[in-house]
């Protein structure tokens, strides 16, 4: 009876414990559910919240000499916000092949327009993306009562992506239009009322343009290369907040305690990452900028000059995230173009890794628009990509002021990319802009670097490019850090682990063994057979001696 009764007790628990569990697994679920990013499906059927989240370049032409009545700033706002809105949520309309949401942006003979559109849509099987990229805005007309409004938008730069089929092939689009548009005040809300496209008018927009003046950009361009051919840099984030932590939790003190170390050490350049999303996407952060004003003028202090790595973490290619990514790179180019410590730039950090994780047409798309951008930004530095395998090199060779890739091998591999690369362009600056070893050492699994072996491989490296004609590098990195997130290094420990352990200094800031080879390569020799033996081999002997132990033991037992 007894056993019966605690066999029951048992099943109970056990019970209790699984319906827990089911309720817990279902909160998860839901939790993820309403956190996950927006599908095509459902979450992008409405343009309600922007345009915090797009961000065209939008300018406001003289109005013309008659508009009945003179439109107030507040008025003119939220006009502009109507229109934005409504433009692109009949693009969204067509991208998600539905009208819901036409409505409370257009009125009945417009909505009617749109909604053609998207039937046509359907009816062919095409999925269409839209985006504009520019309006330029004159007011012709504002009713005495103020609820009609005319204006044209003129030259529109609209980009589409256009797919047949599931399977089909991708093809991108440029366009340029004006746009005749009348919008209505009904019910609290400006509506398009009606809209006309026509050819573009490029006069009236070029008027408005400031045209910057570019006199000696070449030159300068120039003289940068010349200061990069004797980069001995190293990529920086801080020892406590790397990576997505870096900005964040951005502290002005240890930057600048770091940047007088980084020049003590013989270093003269920094490369640095600007985290695309924490910045504020098309809508950059004041506070952000402040804080890289802050690391600008902390390595011009140290004698440092800085190469600025874009779009970091940023793996968006949408269409619709073009407009943000243009003003986010206009924000920074322009600001300091002029200012001394910035050396050049890179667009973004080994981009073509991302061509495994998505379209690969939509990443050379978004590469092919962003280019002429650099360019037409800041004129007077350079720039490049950092690949993470150099064979790409090959399709952007020409359009890069620079080429520069990253590698962990040995100086024999390295060595071979080199030549190739040096074979292929003969007169472009080549730059190694992240090398290392991880010092990190599993006391278990059979892998792992010594300190020792980490010295030698970075001095074998700074001494193979020396052989190569002196090639300027980037070394990764300055410290070791306590703790990494998995999204950066990988879930699995002994990646977490090798990411931790590429520093100079240790997690308590103590000088490692490859810090004894910067500067003197022949430290290497010095190096015993001893401190070369990793640490999973010291554990493996120890258990082969107690089994050994066990063993005896166990006969003399016998």
């Amino acid at each position: 009876m007894n056993k019966d009764k605690f066999f029951f007790r048992l099943l109970l628990y056990f019970g209790i414990i699984l319906l827990l569990g089911f309720i817990v697994s279902g909160l998860s679920q839901i939790l993820v559910y309403f956190n996950k990013g927006a599908s095509k499906a459902d979450m992008l059927k409405t343009a309600e919240y922007l345009p915090d989240g797009l961000s065209p370049q939008i300018i406001w032409l003289d109005d013309d000499a008659n508009t009945g009545r003179l439109m107030e700033d507040y008025n003119r706002t939220l006009i502009t916000q109507e229109y934005i809105r409504a433009t692109h949520q009949r693009n969204l309309s067509q991208y998600t092949q539905s009208d819901a949401g036409v409505k409370e942006y257009f009125g009945l003979a417009a909505r009617e327009h749109v909604k053609s559109q998207v039937n046509n849509a359907v009816e062919m099987d095409v999925d269409v993306e839209h985006v504009e990229l520019n309006h330029n805005l004159k007011l012709h007309f504002y009713s005495a009562d103020g609820q009609i409004v005319s204006f044209t938008d003129y030259a529109v730069h609209r980009k589409s992506r256009v797919k047949f089929g599931k399977s089909g092939d991708v093809k991108y689009l440029d366009d340029v239009s004006d746009f005749l548009v009348v919008m209505q005040l009904e019910d609290g809300y400006w509506r398009i009322k009606n809209m006309e496209r026509s050819h573009p008018t490029f006069d009236i927009v070029k008027d408005k343009k400031t045209i910057q003046d570019t006199t000696g950009a070449a030159a300068k361009r120039n003289v940068c290369i010349e200061q990069l051919k004797d980069a001995k840099g190293i990529n920086y984030y801080p020892q406590n907040s790397p990576f997505q932590e870096f900005w964040v939790k951005y502290d002005s003190s240890i930057v600048e305690n770091d940047f007088y170390r980084i020049d003590s050490l013989g270093f003269n350049m920094v490369r640095v990452f600007i985290n695309y999303e924490q910045f504020g996407k098309g809508y950059i952060v004041p506070e952000m900028l402040e804080r890289l004003d802050h690391l600008m003028e902390s390595a011009n202090d140290n004698k440092l000059k800085v190469l600025i790595t874009l779009f970091d973490f940023n793996s968006n290619y949408h269409l619709f995230n073009f407009p943000n990514c243009d003003s986010q790179l206009e924000a920074i180019l322009t600001r300091y173009q002029k200012h001394p410590a910035l050396i050049a730039y890179d667009l973004k950090n080994e981009v073509d890794l991302d061509f495994k994780y998505q379209e690969e047409v939509d990443v050379r798309e978004w590469l092919k628009f962003m280019l002429p951008k650099m360019r037409e930004y800041d004129p007077f530095h350079p720039f490049t990509i950092g690949w993470s395998d150099p064979d790409f090199i090959a399709n952007y060779g020409n359009e890069l002021d620079f080429l520069s890739f990253h590698s962990y091998a040995n100086m024999d591999v390295i060595g071979q990319s080199l030549d190739e690369i040096k074979k292929s362009y003969p007169n472009k600056l080549v730059v190694l802009s992240e090398f290392g070893m991880s010092s990190y050492e599993s006391v278990i699994f059979p892998f792992g670097k010594t300190q020792t072996k980490q010295a030698m491989h970075v001095g074998s490296i700074i001494k193979g490019l020396e052989s190569k004609g002196g090639i300027p590098f980037f070394l990764w990195t300055l410290y070791d850090y306590p703790e990494v997130s998995g999204s950066v290094a990988g879930g699995r420990p002994w990646q977490v682990g090798a990411q931790k352990q590429f520093g100079l200094y240790d997690k308590m800031g103590q000088a490692k063994e490859v810090l004894s080879v910067l500067n003197d390569q022949s430290q290497i020799e010095k190096y015993s057979f001893i401190s070369k033996i990793p640490r999973f081999i010291y554990t493996y002997f120890i258990l082969a001696i107690l089994a050994m132990a066990l063993f005896w033991w166990v006969l003399k037992r016998k």
